[in-house]
């Protein structure tokens, strides 16, 4: 990617620098009010007096409110002013922007696989400086203050994309609505098996870490061997994203320096996260199971640059931010019934 960006004009290259300079530092602010959520969200529920299998029920209506409104939010992201449904938004049309407009300014594809590995390297910094910082804002200020925090880091963003970002509505050749958009990003899945496996390798694995994101705390918390202490959740995230940054510097050294194909690399990431996440049925070591989440999220590390590159290569960008989205509603409903 390095030796790409050197054979850009300078005057191209430079303007791809800061085209991902920008796109990356309001991607970060985003990520830092998502990730200050993440470390005590079970925490939180159980401090107001939730059983697991209540909060379980919690999850699914999240999940389940994703699953019913990411079919129209790809398509109607433009039109809308949507609220309770942001996750879906975070996860779709931010990519889907930064594609089209990498695109759209002349920039090589071959780059795109490069903001994809400093995304998500950058996000597992963030993830941890969010978890350091939520440890720190609820030993100080409460279990809720890590959320109201995050409100700031939104509204940063909100402002710095109005200010710096033109509207981008992909490709606009053809005036279609929301449920044209609709109809084209399901007849694309029918016709196109690599569409469709991109989508079901989406669905499969995201929907896994899902539930490893609702059980990875209690099922820590039931196997730790002291009593007197509460788990440091804040301190677990954070090595979860130090995983995480390991994965995708990986993924960079795979993908460039030995010029592994995606297919391989693929197939290497779900065979270890498929064994990550079966061993811990045959233990009940607290130190051994960590281990083992550690390694999954190495996988995760790895997956996010790697998906995000095949979905650019396959998926046209008028449609991208749609397609997406149909693919989150059988993610979300498979998490919905194994909760």
């Amino acid at each position: 990617s390095k030796k790409e960006a050197v054979r850009l004009p300078i005057e191209n290259g430079k303007g791809y620098n800061y085209f991902r300079f920008n796109y990356l530092t309001i991607y970060f602010l985003v990520m830092a009010g998502d990730w200050l959520q993440g470390p005590y969200l079970y925490a939180i529920y159980k401090g107001y007096g939730f059983e697991l299998g209540e909060i379980a029920i919690l999850f699914i209506s999240g999940f389940l409110s994703s699953g019913f409104f990411g079919t129209i939010i790809g398509s109607a992201a433009d039109k809308l002013i949507l609220g309770g449904i942001s996750t879906s938004l975070l996860f779709s049309v931010f990519e889907a922007w930064m594609v089209s407009e990498h695109f759209s300014r002349g920039f090589s594809s071959s780059l795109l696989s490069d903001t994809f590995s400093k995304a998500t390297f950058g996000n597992g910094l963030v993830a941890i400086f969010s978890g350091l910082f939520a440890n720190w804002l609820v030993e100080r200020h409460g279990i809720s203050s890590p959320f109201l925090a995050a409100i700031g880091f939104f509204i940063t963003a909100a402002i710095v994309i109005m200010i710096t970002w033109k509207e981008n509505y992909g490709n606009i050749s053809e005036n279609t609505n929301t449920f044209q958009s609709l109809f084209q990003a399901v007849n694309v899945i029918k016709n196109d098996s690599h569409v469709l496996a991109i989508g079901a390798v989406q669905s499969l694995y995201e929907a896994s870490m899902y539930i490893f994101v609702f059980l990875w705390g209690p099922l820590l918390e039931s196997h730790h061997i002291s009593d007197d202490s509460n788990l440091p959740f804040g301190m677990i995230f954070a090595s979860f994203m130090v995983a995480i940054m390991i994965g995708s510097l990986l993924y960079g050294y795979l993908s460039g320096s030995m010029n592994i194909s995606l297919s391989d690399i693929a197939s290497g990431i779900f065979f270890i996260a498929s064994i990550s996440l079966l061993l811990p049925l045959f233990t009940e070591n607290e130190f051994s199971l960590f281990v083992f989440f550690i390694i999954f999220e190495v996988t995760c590390g790895l997956y996010f640059p790697l998906i995000g590159t095949l979905r650019a290569k396959v998926i046209s960008e008028n449609i991208r931010a749609t397609v997406g989205n149909l693919f989150r509603v059988p993610l979300n409903l498979i998490v919905a019934y194994i909760l």
